[in-house]
């Protein structure tokens, strides 16, 4: 008998547990979008999308566009800084800065410096930089382009790199079934278990991920993972901000809080 009912406890602790570990997010809203590609929501909750093509900002009633037909194909926006917002079009080896109109600040064209390097990804910095990460070394580097100089660099990476994700003071790079973590002296951190088919998004300190077995949150690093229970099964994007959770399903954009 007492076996049994300490079997039972065991059961009820582990189910409170598991329940502990499991985060939830409450949908706060839901607006229509018709694009190609959403590609998130700044602090001020002013969206970005993109159609072929063409990068557009809806701000309440105004909506900005930028487009260069002759830089080709947009590989990645990056809106970290909305007054600095960093467009990478890997094609054409080339970056442009736009401001919070879409106004073109500066366009750095890779293949023009004297010192060449082929660059696979691109994304904002701090203090008028890029992390980039440098194809023709397999490392990354901190780029300064008002000086058009490297400030720091990682050792070489030698795998296939797939994804770039950073903030102003650290970079995530997406290996074959890891994510590793880079400061801005270019010294490895740490690194996070991932399966192959793992997209990731990142927001300060904190990772969220996602593959055919749902989302998973890091809230702060070091860290652990926890599950993210979301009843939302259609996600062709997503994007996070803090604890705001965006969602683009092709039809609409869901905002959740997460809790």
């Amino acid at each position: 008998m007492l076996l049994r009912f300490s079997f039972i406890i065991f059961l009820i602790c582990s189910v409170a547990q598991s329940r502990a570990q499991e985060l939830t997010a409450q949908l706060i809203s839901e607006k229509p979008l018709t694009a190609e590609e959403f590609i998130g929501v700044d602090e001020y909750g002013n969206t970005y999308q993109q159609t072929k093509n063409v990068f557009y900002k809806l701000e309440k009633e105004k909506k900005f566009q930028f487009s260069d037909i002759q830089l080709g194909k947009i590989t990645s926006v990056d809106i970290m800084n909305p007054l600095r917002i960093t467009l990478f079009y890997r094609d054409m080896n080339t970056v442009v800065v736009l401001d919070n109109r879409l106004n073109e600040i500066t366009r750095v064209n890779f293949n023009n410096l004297a010192n060449f390097r082929t660059v696979l990804f691109a994304t904002t910095a701090k203090n008028n930089s890029f992390w980039i990460f440098n194809s023709d070394l397999q490392q990354l580097e901190l780029f300064d382009y008002q000086n058009q100089k490297i400030i720091s660099h990682s050792q070489p990476i030698n795998e296939t790199v797939y994804d770039l994700k950073t903030n102003f003071n650290f970079a995530w790079i997406q290996l074959e079934s890891k994510i590793e973590m880079y400061n801005v002296y270019g010294s490895f951190i740490q690194e996070f278990d991932i399966s192959k088919t793992t997209s990731f998004q990142v927001s300060d300190q904190k990772m969220l991920t996602k593959n055919e077995e749902g989302f998973r949150l890091l809230k702060s690093m070091p860290g652990k993972f926890l599950n993210l229970s979301i009843s939302e099964n259609d996600v062709k994007e997503f994007y996070l901000n803090n604890e705001n959770l965006y969602i683009y399903n092709g039809k609409d954009v869901k905002h959740y809080l997460i809790n």
